[in-house]
């Protein structure tokens, strides 16, 4: 799988209040009151930050791809969940963010369930908008149709022959392209792609914009990873087996080294180098070996040397149930 993730965020705010970081406490227990109203008929339930515990703030983050933000406005902020709906986390970085994932590249589908839901809060709560700039939001690249997407892409093969061209076209075309990041560097394998600017452009045209400039990067990994297993095959094969070896064997790994040996051992598997007993996702195997799940996992916090020694046994034991 070249797609791991999809995400798709809708950012309002209401009428006649502050943005979130001029907010005082009063504003923002009506914005909350606003919103929990609409909310409630759908199902939906708060999760206050400032009830969270620590463990509780790392599953936010990582389960749900939380931001700073809504860590920096721990005493007005929260989440809002129900099941098979769209998250909305108020006060965040706006008062209310729709976010909407998913594996593979289902950009269409994850905009129309958020903005199904977007549509609906509209016909409660009367958003901040401005015939010149849209809909109005805390960081101005965002202001116009409110909405950001990004996807999330496994190109090992382009990363083995250089990546810095492509990301380079891709930035003077008007996108932002990040490495994945972790504690100790950033995956040169792994990068998440979105639009930089929404203004001048409505949600459909930003949407297949971004599809459109994916399945052109998908087109390339694949040429690539054709290219690699044709003509660099006796070095395909070395990344692939000392990835299995370094994965079932390691006593300590930090979380940099375990992303980068499970996208090459995953490129392996995917161009039929290793043969594993069962199917594995990639997107859901790097989220099981990060530092935040390992410490929900023990229910407590852990030093660095802590985490790698039991990210390690983990592994281990996943390798001997694969392979």
């Amino acid at each position: 799988m070249i797609v791991l993730k999809t995400e798709v965020k809708i950012f309002r705010n209401i009428s006649g209040f502050n943005f979130v970081d001029k907010i005082d406490i009063k504003s923002a227990e009506e914005i909350e009151n606003k919103v929990t109203e609409t909310l409630f008929p759908l199902g939906y339930e708060l999760r206050k930050t400032k009830e969270m515990n620590s463990l509780d703030k790392l599953k936010l983050y990582e389960s749900y791809n939380a931001t700073g933000d809504i860590f920096k406005n721990e005493l007005i902020s929260g989440i809002y969940t129900s099941s098979q709906k769209p998250n909305v986390f108020l006060n965040d970085s706006d008062h209310i963010v729709i976010q909407s994932m998913s594996d593979g590249l289902e950009l269409e589908n994850i905009y129309d369930n958020a903005d199904k839901l977007d549509d609906f809060v509209a016909e409660k709560i009367k958003f901040a908008y401005s015939e010149k700039f849209g809909f109005l939001t805390s960081n101005p690249n965002l202001c116009g149709n409110g909405m950001s997407a990004s996807v999330l892409l496994h190109l090992p093969a382009t990363s083995y022959f250089g990546n810095d061209s492509l990301i380079s076209s891709l930035e003077r075309l008007g996108y932002r392209v990040d490495r994945l990041n972790s504690e100790r560097g950033s995956i040169d394998a792994i990068l998440k792609l979105s639009p930089d600017r929404t203004i001048g452009i409505t949600e459909k045209e930003y949407i297949n914009k971004l599809n459109n400039i994916t399945k052109e990067i998908v087109d390339m990994e694949e040429q690539n990873r054709k290219k690699l297993y044709l003509d660099h095959s006796i070095e395909l094969e070395d990344i692939a087996n000392r990835a299995l070896g370094t994965l079932s064997c390691c006593r300590m790994i930090s979380e940099n080294e375990v992303i980068e040996k499970l996208s090459d051992l995953f490129m392996g598997i995917e161009l039929s180098i290793l043969k594993p007993k069962i199917d594995l996702n990639l997107s859901d195997t790097i989220a099981k070996f990060k530092n935040g799940r390992l410490q929900i996992q023990t229910g407590s916090l852990l030093d660095m040397k802590s985490r790698d020694v039991l990210r390690a046994k983990e592994v281990r034991k996943m390798m001997k149930e694969v392979f």
